[in-house]
């Protein structure tokens, strides 16, 4: 019997916590607390902490393996990880990361629950080709003792999974499982055993004998979060059913549940339709501590309300790689993975003075590229630490978050550092609202002008000034067969019709576009510098070029009538394809499609080769009334330099160079002990598959080539193509006449740039 999907939190393992040891839509919370005084939040909403304020502090030991489990208890960390010849645990001191004993219990492939007691022995829940064994190891004696374990009423239960295992200060344990038991119950045609699952915990005690057991039905809506001990010792549930989320504890001495309290204030961090899910749920005495993105929060019984303790990506934490949270009054702990150090680490995060300079990085939206390598820096930089200031949260939706976020830079009180990839910066960049990040570079030998791709930066200025970069770029460009395109290159549209009407095609031979609105974005997004001066705030479209963009998108039908484009290519009814490069695979790909006669003619352009480079990522610029662009730009630096991630292509030469040097080299992944050969890129539209290995020198001087002839960029200008889109419809629908529309979208633009100048 296959069990419906059912949402689980990501907790990871199920942790003890012994008595005084131990484009996302998120809910609407309290501000961080700095910890000044209890339920105090010292950090605005709309701001960093100010520097020298009390807040988290972190201090960081790197321990000698990387565990799978972990577990804290005084003053001993204690580890789990699995190898070849079974399960090793390690006793680690936290001030030092020594270890004081490490033992492995043989024949282990899997375990499903770590615990420790006040004395400092290890428990250890395991599932062995269906028997299930507890072990206890103890540190200081060296000795280990396997017990086959048994669960009482399981005669008649099935798909019975162990979720976890805790022990308390009664030298109890609790082994937590999940498991699908049968019921009766009557139907339409009579009484009939329906199966359904409920999540089972077994009080246990020393000598592992059965006391009870108790269960939740996950039915109904109802469905449990998570089990574990609380601070005081007392074992409990935490449930979601339809009204909202609610404790439910187990009463040891009455062997029994207790009333259910509801938590009327925690339901919104627990909706099924937010993006992102809580995870690593631990108890406090104030209540429950979890992750919620980046975001570390804490639910207070008292109160009912969640507040904000602090942002992970702070302090370089990413709760994907945590394997233990724990929070003892004004102390939080940590043990992760982290990717930077391939080994787990101990992480102490206690209030204490700030000893770093903040910087501010404004966004509308935290991609992961910039989250990680803001808390990749702030790791390793000793002097200033970044804060990302989400303006998508602060104002409650996305397009208000740009617009607060454009005014604050038009005013001058924006943060140190922003992200312009979604709002129209240049209509403010000749304003002197953004530093030159030219002038940083000239001063600094790390990273300087000539470290980076000379026609892709090129490319990138305006009038000898550049304003906004990121750490990759990406090709935009329009390609086809060789005698075709006949060695054309920045062609204009008249050029490209007579091009197609050689060998009897239209616009509709070409691949890769989509149909109205979509062409015509793409369009704009390539060339807006044809119809703006940015330097004067005018604008030009009602010029022939920007009326043949405009004609263009409206006959535009797109090719082929649903065929797979691998199989128009090869039929030959496209010829032509626009789209990205992003890799050498990417060329590759490309050229078997066309039977390697491939060429590269660029879009239509008034001036220019055709191929733009877009940034990949999040372009940054640094804001020129800011109070520490020394800071600013050690962030911005950073992110230059140690941004790329192996997504497009490197904007730093060196990197680039390496980046071509790899594509020639094969790649090798291991699949059961052995080696094996793994393609660069692939291809499949349902027409045929494409696989791409190594490239040759040729593919790899192409694609050089390639960057080598941008002239041109492709960058979004929302706003702007906000007012072309929507006057364009009407176009498209044969409502109004191409003068008319292009005259429309001319006065209002116009207006638009009128209005960013005053």
């Amino acid at each position: 019997m296959k069990r419906k999907r059912r949402i689980i939190l990501a907790f990871g393992i199920l942790i003890c916590i012994l008595a005084g040891c131990g484009k996302p839509q998120t809910p609407e919370i309290p501000p961080i607390s700095s910890g000044q005084t209890a339920g105090e939040a010292a950090e605005s909403e709309n701001g960093p902490l100010e520097e020298n304020a009390v807040s988290w502090q972190a201090d960081y030991l790197q321990l000698e393996h990387s565990y799978d489990m972990a577990v804290t208890a005084g003053d001993i960390i204690y580890g789990c990880l699995l190898g070849e010849e079974g399960a090793r645990i390690d006793w680690i001191g936290k001030e030092n990361a020594s270890s004081s004993a490490a033992l492995t219990l043989p024949g282990i492939s899997e375990v499903l629950g770590l615990a420790a007691d006040r004395d400092g022995n290890v428990y250890l829940l395991e599932n062995k080709d269906g028997d299930m064994g507890f072990w206890k190891a103890d540190g200081d004696s060296g000795a280990t003792e396997r017990v086959e374990m048994e669960l009482e009423n399981c005669e008649e239960i099935s798909d019975l999974s162990l979720k976890g295992i805790a022990t308390d200060h009664r030298d109890y344990f609790y082994i937590w499982c999940e498991m699908m038991i049968p019921e009766m119950e009557m139907g339409p045609s009579g009484e009939r055993e329906v199966w359904h699952f409920v999540d089972r915990v077994y009080v246990k005690n020393g000598e592992l004998e059965t006391l009870f057991f108790e269960e939740i039905d996950d039915m109904g809506g109802t469905q449990v979060l998570d089990f574990q001990i609380g601070t005081e010792g007392t074992p409990f549930f935490i449930v979601k059913d339809r009204e909202g989320i609610y404790v439910q504890e187990i009463d040891v001495e009455q062997k029994g549940l207790k009333e259910a309290v509801r938590l009327a204030g925690a339901a919104d961090s627990f909706d099924a339709d937010s993006a992102v899910w809580p995870a690593h749920l631990v108890s406090t005495d104030k209540g429950f501590l979890y992750c919620l993105g980046s975001e570390l929060l804490e639910f207070h019984y008292d109160t009912q309300k969640t507040e904000r303790i602090l942002d992970l990506n702070t302090y370089g934490i990413f709760s994907s790689d945590i394997v233990y949270l724990a929070k003892h009054g004004d102390e939080i702990e940590i043990i992760d993975n982290h990717e930077g150090t391939g080994n787990s680490e101990f992480i102490s995060l206690t209030l204490g003075t700030a000893q770093k300079q903040t910087v501010t990085l404004g966004t509308t939206m935290v991609f992961q590229d910039l989250e990680r390598v803001a808390g990749e820096f702030n790791r390793s930089n000793s002097e200033y630490r970044v804060e990302i200031i989400n303006y998508e949260n602060q104002a409650g939706s996305y397009e208000d978050g740009i617009e607060r976020l454009k005014l604050e830079v038009v005013t001058g009180n924006a943060p140190d550092v922003i992200v312009v990839s979604e709002i129209d910066y240049r209509m403010f960049s000749e304003k002197g609202v953004l530093a030159d990040l030219y002038d940083f570079m000239r001063e600094d030998g790390e990273c300087a002008p000539d470290m980076l791709v000379p026609a892709v930066i090129s490319a990138w200025e305006d009038e000898g000034h550049l304003y906004s970069v990121a750490p990759a770029f990406q090709l935009h460009s329009m390609w086809g067969y060789g005698d075709v395109i006949d060695g054309r290159k920045g062609i204009g549209f008249s050029e490209l019709a007579q091009m197609l009407e050689a060998c009897k095609k239209d616009a509709n031979a070409i691949t890769g576009f989509s149909t109205d609105e979509p062409v015509l974005t793409r369009l704009c997004t390539l060339f807006m510098n044809a119809f703006v001066d940015w330097e004067n705030g005018t604008c030009d479209f009602e010029g022939q070029y920007f009326k043949e963009v405009l004609s263009f998108a409206k006959e535009y039908a797109g090719s082929g009538g649903g065929a797979p484009v691998s199989e128009q290519i090869r039929r030959r009814e496209a010829v032509l394809s626009v789209g990205i490069i992003s890799s050498v695979a990417d060329y590759q790909i490309q050229r078997e499609l066309y039977g390697k006669d491939i060429a590269f003619v660029g879009y239509p352009v008034t001036e220019g080769t055709g191929t733009a480079a877009a940034f990949y990522g999040s372009a940054v610029a640094i804001n020129a009334k800011n109070e520490n662009s020394a800071g600013a730009w050690e962030f911005v630096k950073y992110y230059l330099l140690h941004g790329y991630d192996g997504q497009g292509l490197p904007i730093i030469q060196e990197q680039f160079d390496q980046a071509m040097k790899e594509a020639m080299e094969d790649q090798i992944v291991m699949d059961n002990g052995e080696e094996e050969l793994f393609p660069k890129g692939y291809y499949d539209d349902g027409g045929g598959s494409i696989a791409v290995y190594a490239a040759v020198q040729e593919e790899v001087e192409a694609v050089i080539g390639l960057v080598e002839d941008v002239e041109n960029r492709f960058e979004m200008h929302p706003a702007i193509q906000k007012i072309i889109d929507e006057e364009a419809e009407a176009y498209f629908a044969g409502q109004v006449d191409l003068e008319s529309t292009a005259q429309k979208i001319q006065n209002r633009v116009g207006l638009l740039l009128l209005e960013t100048q005053g």
